[in-house]
């Protein structure tokens, strides 16, 4: 599972995830997510953490990325990611579902301010620097 080679992800439906660099867990969302999937995810997640003895950061890849789910989106909506995720970076996706998705979690944080820090990105890259630069404080 550790690796950066793409074929090394882990099939979850139509969607994938890997773990690098021991607690970066890296998401690919192709088409539709449901419920389960975001529940299976966390479950993921929250073993991770445990193993690793720390929160870990998410980077996650909307690309293909199709609709959440009326069960996801509560689903997501209901999770407190506090002592599992350090920061998440979003990257890929339409400007425009960058966009919905970003007011979605303002909205969010204004409701749970606690929550780690999210950003969404249009590149890879970019999501990776924004956890590199949450890592190092």
């Amino acid at each position: 599972m550790n690796g950066a080679d793409p074929t090394s992800f882990r099939q979850l439906g139509t969607h994938g995830y890997r773990v690098e660099s021991t607690d970066i867990f890296h998401v690919r969302f192709v088409g539709s997510v449901e419920g389960i999937t975001i529940e299976t995810l966390y479950d993921l997640q929250e073993a991770h953490a445990a193993t690793i003895g720390r929160p870990i950061f998410l980077l996650v890849d909307i690309a293909k990325f199709g609709e959440f789910s009326t069960e996801g989106r509560k689903f997501s909506t209901e999770l407190d990611p506090t002592g599992i995720i350090a920061a998440t970076g979003i990257y890929g996706g339409t400007f425009r579902q960058r966009m919905v998705m970003n007011m979605l979690t303002r909205a969010g944080s204004l409701l749970r301010p606690w929550l780690p820090p999210l950003q969404f990105f249009a590149h890879e890259s970019e999501a990776r620097a924004f956890l590199d630069a949450c890592r190092a404080r």
